[in-house]
């Protein structure tokens, strides 16, 4: 077989395999040879069937069909391997036949991976954020463990309440058809309210404030239509409720036996505790840093990279962001996207816009960060694979074994967890070799608003300038 190039368009490669009259006679023997140990003919011994009775059973039609199949898909390995092609889509085989004593011609259209040209990354300038944790942050974050142990306990206040009172109250819910006849839901539940928080129906709410400890209070209204209880939706439902009392949370104060509790035994006391809080969020600081530092090396490498990005490119990463935000939309709110976008007031046409200028930051980045790894023969390793199915597994709480399997037996999570081991190495490798330069936060802040400021300028002048043409 003879490969030659028919034409190359940016990613688009067109490729010829030529087979001369032998090597189509020797493709159609071996398939009567595959044909002859396979076939079940009567009169026959399996694998003993002349090479004449397979071509008067089969017809010559039919092998050459059967030959087609077979070398069709082995003359595309041996082009990807003679070429060093990187694919990003299906070859396109131009529909062909292969007959007996004829030459046979093989025209594939392949989609490769673009040409990415790379700056030297040695010449990249990149900040590195400093972020530094301050006592005041260490308190706060002390108070939200202190919150997060807090308890509701009675006040055994008898006055009226008010809506930023904490209640406990006895309910009965009910679902009321059109003649008014009542169907119990729920009997005699208890639960607490922070009426302050807003997170209950206004209905409810005030039908409890100015109520005391002891009274009840009846409430009905209709559930929305597009509610995600489709039990409920549309219909009247009626509480009765009794109230209880008025509650309080009780945050514990910061003592020493509040951090033996709070951490199990972990530190005795409170200069321990604050010690160790302390050191966490210089562990987070510093982790925060790192990240804005290979978040800034990564944006400078894409801005000077040149590439053409692929349309099936653009639209195989929209389709997947798409599907992925209906999903959560469906998982959130039980609705199809369309009518969340139609109910929600958003426009579409922006949504997309959106969609599409993300799409090609992603593309982009992904490109170019193969393009990297590529050029500096950057790989992963199985040892690494396994050592991050593994991590992935403790972190999960799942078994590693199994979901080394789950991994193992599908091909595209195999290379989709592949190819992130092998672009967080790359990114490793980026930020050793550009040039960093240290910035405290408030400087970074400040020139990150000066920069959104100067964007917002120019889109207003550009804007500006847009309308001026048209008129």
């Amino acid at each position: 077989m003879k490969t030659e190039v028919v034409s190359q368009e940016k990613n688009i490669i067109v490729l010829k395999a030529l087979y001369d009259t032998e090597e189509v006679g020797q493709a159609i023997d071996k398939t009567i040879k595959g044909l002859s140990k396979k076939a079940d003919i009567k009169g026959f011994r399996k694998g003993h069937v002349p090479p004449k009775t397979i071509e008067l059973y089969f017809g010559m039609k039919g092998i050459c069909a059967e030959t087609l199949e077979r070398i069709v898909p082995e003359a595309i390995d041996k082009m990807i391997e003679e070429y060093e092609l990187s694919l990003i889509a299906e070859p396109n085989v131009e529909p062909c036949e292969l007959k007996e004593n004829e030459e046979f011609t093989l025209q594939v259209t392949f989609e490769v991976t673009p040409e990415v040209s790379l700056p030297d990354i040695e010449t990249i300038d990149t900040v590195k954020t400093i972020y530094a944790p301050t006592e005041e942050m260490r308190d706060e974050n002390i108070s939200r463990l202190l919150e997060a142990s807090s308890e509701i306990v009675p006040t055994y206040e008898e006055r009226e309440i008010t809506k930023d009172d904490f209640v406990s109250v006895k309910y009965t819910s009910s679902l009321v058809d059109q003649d008014g006849t009542a169907s119990e839901i729920e009997k005699d539940q208890k639960t607490e309210i922070d009426l302050g928080q807003g997170n209950m129906r206004p209905e409810v709410i005030d039908s409890i404030v100015g109520k005391k400890p002891g009274d009840t209070a009846t409430v009905e209204f209709i559930v929305e239509e597009d509610s995600q209880n489709k039990e409920l939706a549309g219909k009247k439902t009626r509480y009765e409720l009794e109230i209880l009392g008025i509650m309080k949370k009780s945050t514990p104060e910061l003592t020493d036996e509040t951090v033996v509790e709070i951490t199990q035994s972990k530190h005795k006391t409170v200069e321990e505790f604050k010690e160790e809080v302390m050191k966490q969020l210089k562990a987070a600081a510093e982790q925060h840093s790192l990240d804005s530092l290979k978040d800034s090396a990564v944006d400078k490498l894409c801005s000077l990279s040149v590439v053409e990005l692929p349309e099936s490119l653009l639209e195989k990463q929209k389709q997947v962001m798409r599907e992925d935000q209906a999903a959560r939309i469906k998982k959130d709110s039980g609705m199809e996207m369309d009518d969340f976008f139609e109910k929600s007031g958003m426009d579409k046409e922006s949504y997309e816009k959106e969609l599409d200028d993300a799409v090609k930051v992603i593309v982009k980045r992904a490109l170019v960060l193969e393009a990297l790894a590529d050029a500096n023969d950057i790989e992963w390793t199985p040892e690494e694979l396994n050592a991050e199915i593994t991590r992935l597994a403790i972190s999960s709480r799942i078994d590693p074994k199994k979901l080394h399997d789950y991994i193992y037996e599908d091909r595209s999570r195999l290379f989709e967890l592949a190819e992130k081991i092998r672009n967080r190495k790359t990114v490793d490798f980026l930020i050793t070799k550009v040039k960093v330069t240290e910035q405290e936060e408030d400087k970074a802040e400040a020139e990150k608003e000066d920069k959104a400021e100067a964007e917002k300028e120019v889109k207003t002048e550009t804007e500006k300038e847009d309308k001026e043409n048209k008129e």
